[in-house]
């Protein structure tokens, strides 16, 4: 072998074992950090609006308010695009299926999301998995969702069922819509720690990732996908629902998740859009 062919391997093996030890580090090193990131990539892209600003809606210029989200609370939420590299690969594969869902469809086998590419297979036992229990939003740290059209009346028997017995008796039901189908999965599932979590139109799902992929070793313990599933919007937390300061990201100690507008933290949850 020539000494200009030994210099070219010996490049691309450096250049391969560069890209291996850069796949290696965690995308999002801290909750922290991933906070910061999703802040810097929202939109409007390269817009100057600051976390001060997070907390007066009225104030804010029309091309912000125009992709943010108005809440009860008077927080801001600020929109990521799925599609933007921040977001991690287990995050951005389950809100892109949640993106594409049909709440209004009433055909039965339509319940679980499609599949969308990803690290994770999307079968039934995927969606059981990461589900958990209705997201009651007591300090409207995100919008209202008016569920008055949903009628627990005609859901299925799912009493005594487990996450995947219950999501596939759902998913076999007919000629309710899938809304309706999560609300009455949200009901089955909404005794958590032995308290009553109202009914708001949110659904929870943990985060999932892989662990070799180091893209966040936080995820199954604080990344919380809220699912709204009546308008169909995907809301994420990576710090289940800790709150940060608006001047440097950190942890703010706001007690019972108490961030008002006139306090030091924002809010604690991103919507991820198309």
């Amino acid at each position: 072998m020539s000494k200009h062919h030994t210099a070219a391997l010996l490049a691309l093996l450096a250049a391969a074992l560069a890209g291996a030890a850069a796949a290696a580090e965690d995308k999002w090193p801290s909750p922290r950090d991933a906070i910061g990131q999703l802040w810097s990539a929202r939109m409007p892209l390269g817009a100057r609006w600051t976390p001060q600003q997070c907390g007066n809606y009225a104030a804010l210029p029309a091309n912000v308010q125009a992709v943010v989200r108005n809440t009860g609370s008077g927080l801001v939420v600020p929109q990521v695009q799925k599609d933007r590299a921040v977001l991690t690969n287990g995050l951005r594969q389950m809100a892109a299926s949640l993106l594409q869902y049909h709440p209004a469809t009433v055909a039965a086998g339509q319940f679980y999301p499609q599949e969308v590419d990803g690290p994770f297979p999307m079968n039934a036992a995927y969606w059981a998995e990461y589900a958990r229990s209705p997201h009651g939003n007591a300090l409207n740290h995100l919008p209202a969702v008016n569920t008055a059209g949903l009628d627990l009346n005609q859901c299925p028997d799912l009493a005594g069922l487990g996450r995947q017995a219950a999501m596939n008796a759902l998913n076999d039901e007919a000629n309710i819509s899938n809304s309706l189908r999560w609300h009455c999965y949200a009901n089955r599932f909404s005794t958590v720690g032995g308290e009553a979590v109202p009914l708001t139109g949110y659904v929870e799902f943990t985060q999932p990732e892989y662990p070799a992929d180091n893209q966040y070793a936080y995820a199954a313990a604080d990344g919380r996908v809220v699912y709204d599933y009546v308008n169909n919007r995907v809301y994420y937390t990576p710090a289940h629902y800790k709150q940060w300061k608006r001047n440097d990201f950190a942890p703010d100690q706001t007690p019972l998740y108490g961030c008002t507008p006139a306090g030091s933290c924002c809010d604690p949850f991103f919507e991820i859009v198309r």
